[in-house]
């Protein structure tokens, strides 16, 4: 246990792998949130699942991460490091958060305008072996 505690505290020196980190755990929330977010739409036979907004969706989560890069890149070149630094921390983790609410939105633990009944049900048939 207390190698992990020296790991994170080492994190805090090396900021390229602090960001590398933070932005891994974005891309993991970002496929997590669009995977429940596709299923529900695939299985869900109160929506139509239409391609082309699957696709959207990706793009749009792409278009996310590069503004997280570019917004890092801009920051760490122009702005001061005192400010940068906890700048882009505050953004990666706001939209962490914001995918979390996502995910828990798919599970209809929060409310955020998407419709999670389905999925949430089709997830207890397949933990329960209900085959109906």
């Amino acid at each position: 246990m207390m190698h992990f505690v020296e790991y994170f505290a080492s994190l805090k020196e090396d900021i390229d792998i602090y960001f590398i980190v933070l932005l891994s755990i974005v891309l993991i929330a970002s496929v997590i949130d669009w995977l429940f977010g596709w299923i529900n739409a695939k299985f869900n036979s109160k929506v139509e699942f239409v391609s082309e907004i699957a696709l959207y969706g990706i793009i749009k989560k792409m278009m996310y991460f590069i503004v997280l890069i570019l917004f890092s890149i801009v920051a760490l070149s122009i702005v001061p490091h005192e400010i940068a630094i906890p700048s882009i921390t505050t953004l990666f983790i706001g939209y962490i958060i914001s995918e979390i609410n996502s995910i828990l939105s798919h599970l209809n633990m929060t409310e955020d305008g998407k419709r999670g009944d389905v999925f949430k049900n089709f997830l207890d048939r397949i933990l329960k072996g209900d085959g109906k």
